[in-house]
């Protein structure tokens, strides 16, 4: 039992800690840069909008502002499925080109319609509660002058907003995220691109499948399975509110560890067993974070059964940490959020909904008709 448990703690700091710090340390030793330069591109800019009515205006105004020339910029809404005024906003702009079909069939199967009727040599990739700075696209661009990058994630900034429950937990994880991908690229390639800032050659766009939940995450495979890499670019920044409410951040990490181990399904000739650098870090920043709520329980569980002071102390720790979870839980819920309970808080609500999602993954997967955040 002992065994386990240790093993278990290890698990948890690797996959929190260990796997930050090795990466860290080798891209600081070994980095491999990516050749830059001034490119201009045709770029098709797709934004993904179902009922994004609250949004939409803002999201094109956006786009229209973007520092890149106006002729080489095409702008495409897809709005299919949307039954409020997404598709009539859109509209309302001149040079926009907008797609809507009263059927949903999810994100995968707009961006495919998307991409069947884009002009540009680029896909750009973006949700429409995602603003980005006017330089972004040319900063994510350039790194298409290295003929070994087949696309490029930009990074994400939460806005800080006391009014939004989640926003303090996402602004530090994405933080996080952020550094790590940094590192990642100095790798090579980072292991996800994020679909709110998603530039694609178009010669390396593959179809989605229909059901495929995570789009951006298979896309990245596919690219990187076609020997090319997926890198990150700090200085292309966008800004996006975090959700409103933490069962809203609950859903959405639910459908992100689900939807994970449907990549996984797809890929595992890719990535199972690892034979690859790139496959060890797939495993590491994602599987096993969508895993981590096992050998938390198991921890917790084995530090209750073996009979020593030391590990009854250990288990007196857990059930502490927990119980400060519990209570920021109680206070985030009244509008009052002290930062030593909100994030012990926000680490559990992300384990309980990796948990759930390896559940309902097994009980017939994630639906591509996903559940909407409140805007």
């Amino acid at each position: 039992m002992k065994a386990l448990f240790w093993f278990s703690i290890f698990w948890v700091w690797y996959t929190y800690v260990g796997f930050f710090a090795l990466v860290s340390l080798l891209a600081f030793l070994r980095p491999r840069r990516v050749n830059k330069a001034d490119v201009e591109p045709i770029v098709t800019l797709v934004i993904a909008a179902y009922n994004e009515e609250p949004v939409i205006r803002e999201k094109i105004l956006n786009s229209l502002r973007l520092d890149y020339p106006e002729e080489k910029l095409e702008i495409l809404v897809a709005a299919d499925g949307s039954t409020d005024r997404t598709a009539d906003i859109a509209r309302e702009y001149p040079g926009v080109k907008v797609l809507h079909e009263t059927e949903r069939r999810g994100k995968s199967a707009a961006l495919n319609r998307a991409a069947a009727a884009a002009a540009g040599e680029v896909f750009f990739f973006s949700d429409a509660n995602t603003i980005y700075a006017p330089g972004a696209l040319r900063r994510l661009v350039r790194n298409f002058n290295d003929p070994s990058v087949g696309g490029v994630s930009g990074r994400k900034v939460v806005r800080s907003d006391s009014r939004r429950e989640a926003a303090a937990g996402e602004k530090g994880f994405w933080n996080y995220e952020a550094r790590l991908k940094k590192a990642e690229t100095d790798l090579g390639s980072v292991s996800t691109a994020d679909g709110e800032m998603f530039a694609v050659r178009r010669s390396l766009y593959e179809a989605i499948p229909p059901r495929m939940v995570h789009d951006d995450m298979y896309l990245t495979l596919k690219i990187v399975q076609k020997g090319f890499r997926v890198v990150y670019e700090w200085d292309a920044v966008s800004e996006e509110a975090a959700s409103k409410s933490l069962r809203d951040e609950f859903f959405l990490k639910t459908r992100y560890a689900s939807a994970g181990y449907q990549i996984l399904k797809e890929f595992r000739e890719m990535l199972l067993p690892p034979r690859t650098w790139f496959a060890g870090q797939f495993l590491s920043h994602k599987l096993l974070r969508w895993a981590a709520p096992f050998p938390l329980i198991a921890a917790f569980v084995l530090s209750a059964l073996i009979p020593s002071s030391l590990y009854r102390e250990i288990f007196a720790l857990q059930c502490a940490f927990y119980a400060t979870a519990v209570a920021g839980f109680f206070l985030t819920r009244r509008g009052i959020k002290n930062p030593l309970l909100y994030f012990p808080l926000y680490f559990c609500f992300g384990n309980g909904a990796a948990l759930y999602g390896f559940f309902k993954f097994f009980r017939g997967g994630q639906s591509p008709l996903w559940r909407k955040a409140e805007r």
